[in-house]
């Protein structure tokens, strides 16, 4: 019985990584039709409808968890719920998703920069030299491998966009255990979802009610709404709360690794997308970098000692 839990597991960090890469290319055809924080908006009112079972069946009280938090709960959501998936899908913009894939890979060095940062973790000597080999990576890809445009100071701007996210995903990451919030579904997670939603309603009423036609989208975009509703905003995170507590957090984070694969693969099978040497020097950088950063373990800075 313990065994098949275990597969079952591996099978659900596997498909809770092919939905996080789905979200790119679905995330991209949406945008092309319609502005990013509309998509951030869908986004977010149907990861909330998602949850509301969840705080019927458990009886959760939503209202005493923001009102003991008020402020933190709301920084969290402008920081993780709001600004972290509207700057992704302004990312995707571009069609460069091998580019924006590689740099997803960046979420767990931010993380520990902040944590280095907020939460006075000290970093051993060799993950400096982790950090230096994913930035290196980090900006082969900003500047495509090009010396010219290094020079003429041309950087990929989705790239650093998808960057800008995964900072804000990082940080959320990091305040959460700073502040020692756990918003379970029905509490924590519902009032998040909420307050993202309110805070994105007047741009996308705005844009709504600038539109001659409001609502008209094609089916390919009510699609890609769905599946970016549904899969990221419950589905993703379901299938990877169950792996991570069957095997643990160290190992089932490995398979974020799987995500730029899985992008590249669609990119190129689907969008007809090639793939160039810089991409491979850029990658194998910002993994390398990411392995070396957050295989080793930190060490507790002094008190007395200000931390990196």
């Amino acid at each position: 019985m313990e065994n098949n839990k275990i597969v079952l597991a591996y099978f659900a960090l596997l498909l809770a990584m092919l939905v996080s890469a789905g979200n790119f290319l679905f995330g991209n055809l949406a945008v092309n039709e319609v502005p990013p924080v509309v998509l951030a908006f869908w986004r977010c009112l149907i990861a909330t409808v998602c949850v509301v079972p969840f705080v019927l069946k458990r009886q959760g009280n939503p209202w005493r968890y923001f009102r003991g938090n008020s402020l933190r709960i709301t920084v969290l959501a402008i920081v993780g719920v709001v600004f972290t998936p509207w700057l992704v899908y302004l990312a995707l913009r571009s069609n460069d998703l091998i580019d924006l894939g590689a740099g997803y890979t960046s979420v767990p060095l931010l993380t520990i920069l902040f944590s280095a940062l907020l939460l006075g973790e000290r970093l051993q000597g060799v993950q400096y030299l982790g950090v230096a080999l994913a930035l290196a990576g980090a900006l082969v890809f900003a500047f495509r491998g090009s010396l010219s445009n290094v020079v003429d100071f041309n950087p990929h701007l989705a790239f650093l966009l998808m960057i800008a996210s995964n900072t804000f995903r990082g940080l959320y990451l990091v305040l959460l255990k700073k502040w020692d919030l756990h918003p379970k579904p029905e509490e924590g997670l519902f009032v998040l979802l909420i307050i993202g939603t309110l805070v994105l309603s007047p741009a996308f009423i705005a844009y709504e009610a600038s539109t001659p036609t409001p609502f008209d989208y094609s089916w390919q975009v009510w699609g890609s709404i769905l599946f970016v509703g549904v899969g990221m905003g419950a589905l993703y995170l379901h299938l990877l709360n169950f792996g991570t507590n069957e095997i643990g957090a160290s190992a089932s984070s490995l398979f974020s690794y799987l995500v730029p694969i899985f992008v590249a693969a669609e990119s190129v099978a689907i969008l007809g997308a090639e793939i160039h040497i810089y991409q491979c020097v850029g990658a194998l950088l910002i993994v390398s970098g990411v392995l070396v950063a957050t295989r080793l373990r930190f060490k507790k800075a002094p008190l007395d000692h200000a931390p990196h």
